[in-house]
């Protein structure tokens, strides 16, 4: 049916009293027992070359180069974020246990549109927080994202739970990037997509039939609610500073929208240059942080963990004369790639790859011919992050935190209340309406309940219980 596994439900005890006798999240894997766990569970260190393979052809060691590629070292940053993600994965279930009857009522609601005189309990209140995690690009935010979810089952299948009639499938996460043109209308076909793919339903289809973005929209609350959607990360949401002006805050209220009114956590992955939309939108930013922030920097030259970094790497050396690290080798290192983890693995790779062949050994010289030719395009960047300049760092707004940013990250609070839901109405055919009419839309949307879509279509009606 699809290119992932639907795995049937097997439910654990977490041990957490707010978790007990909730199906949801006791068929989630075990909790690690231990914050050092985080670490070591993303790790991965695949086999190392041994001295016949550093003998073997030229082009056999160029092929076998490509391993440097799956190396994932956890960084002590990883150790909080993956605590933040374990605890809001799980605590997005929290309000939306299946087997309580408030829950019922919302799934249905949604599910209706209060079509049949039922409308969104009042009482409930969503459980889900967003974290933020921001780094320059090529410190490994969707390097630590996509390693952490490989512990996870996407797709979980429920036939029953402690003698509680209970049928249906949970998708515990789902994996968006925000699309370079940073519309609702793009980001809403890729969610499709993506569970089409999942499940093997064609909700794509349905999804292209509507003209006008409002009821796109409600067709994704509806589609997330009936699959028990837990956990999305959305990448590359720097992307927002692209969108027609107004558009980037319609999706920052989607996003809060997704957390407050369909109780699904939130991870959101960007670099810096996300600041100039945020700067605009503190209430969306509070919401989207709400359970804090992990920021990645490029490591320093005299940092213990670029040490590690070069220790780690430097096993994985192919070249016939492996020679020794020494302190001139990680200056000259660094300097080629100025602590950005992406750009110190490429120079590592690239540097094995003009020697393999050649002189064969990885030294000074062969980082420096590897900057003066391979890597010379990346050179404005890397000198840029190397030197501190805010006037060099300006021309790179992605690999830059500017003061303006981390004065407004003072004022976030970690939880913020819950305000009445909003209505979706802003959204209606946003791509196609003028600005000024937009802001208005948005500024006189808040009502209590979701609008009706401006055309029928048939929902997504699965249902966890049948009542």
């Amino acid at each position: 049916m699809n290119s992932t596994s639907i795995i049937p439900a097997r439910y654990i005890p977490t041990g957490v009293h707010r978790f007990e006798g909730n199906p949801f999240i006791e068929a989630m894997p075990p909790l690690e027992k231990t914050k050092q766990d985080f670490l070591t569970n993303l790790a991965h260190y695949p086999p190392s070359p041994t001295a016949p393979v550093r003998r073997a052809g030229e082009v056999v060691r160029m092929m076998e180069l490509s391993t440097v590629g799956d190396i994932v070292i956890p960084f002590p940053e990883y150790q909080k974020a993956g605590l933040a993600l374990a605890t809001i994965m799980r605590e997005s279930y929290v309000a939306r246990n299946p087997l309580t009857i408030l829950d019922r009522q919302r799934r249905h609601a949604i599910a209706t549109q209060g079509e049949d005189g039922l409308p969104f309990p009042k009482d409930w209140r969503s459980s889900a927080k967003g974290h933020f995690m921001m780094a320059v690009s090529g410190m490994g935010k969707t390097t630590f994202a996509l390693s952490f979810l490989l512990r996870y089952p996407q797709v979980i299948r429920h036939e029953g739970y402690q003698g509680h009639h209970l049928t249906c499938h949970q998708i515990l996460y789902l994996v968006l990037r925000v699309p370079h043109d940073a519309t609702l209308r793009s980001l809403c076909i890729q969610f499709f997509e993506e569970i089409d793919r999942l499940l093997g339903t064609n909700y794509i289809r349905q999804a292209r039939s509507l003209r006008q973005i409002a009821p796109m929209v409600q067709l994704m609350n509806q589609v997330a609610t009936a699959c028990s959607l837990g956990f999305l990360v959305v990448d590359e949401v720097q992307n927002l500073r692209g969108a027609r002006s107004g558009y980037a805050e319609l999706m920052l209220n989607l996003f809060s929208e997704i957390i407050e009114r369909l109780g699904i956590s939130l991870l959101l992955l960007a670099t810096p240059a996300v600041q100039s939309v945020l700067e605009g939108s503190v209430r969306n930013a509070r919401k989207l942080a709400s359970y804090g922030e992990t920021v990645l920097r490029p490591m320093a030259k005299d940092d213990p963990q670029w040490e590690n970094f070069c220790d780690v790497y430097w096993d994985y050396t192919y070249v016939k004369k492996k020679g020794r690290l020494d302190k001139a080798v990680r200056d000259a290192w660094h300097k080629a790639s100025a602590g950005n983890t992406a750009f110190a693995v490429l120079a590592f790779m690239l540097s094995q790859r003009n020697e393999i062949g050649g002189r064969e050994m990885i030294d000074v010289a062969a980082f420096e011919r590897t900057m003066a030719t391979d890597m010379a395009f990346l050179q404005p960047a890397i000198q840029a992050l190397r030197s501190g300049n805010p006037d060099k760092l300006r021309l790179f707004d992605d690999l830059i935190f500017s003061p303006r940013y981390r004065a407004l990250r003072t004022l976030l609070g970690a939880h913020d209340h819950l305000p009445d839901a909003s209505s979706y109405e802003e959204f209606d055919n946003s791509d196609d309406i003028p600005v000024t009419k937009l802001h208005a839309r948005a500024k006189a949307s808040r009502k209590p309940s979701l609008t009706a879509p401006s055309q029928a279509f048939e929902p997504p009606m699965e249902d966890p219980l049948s009542i």
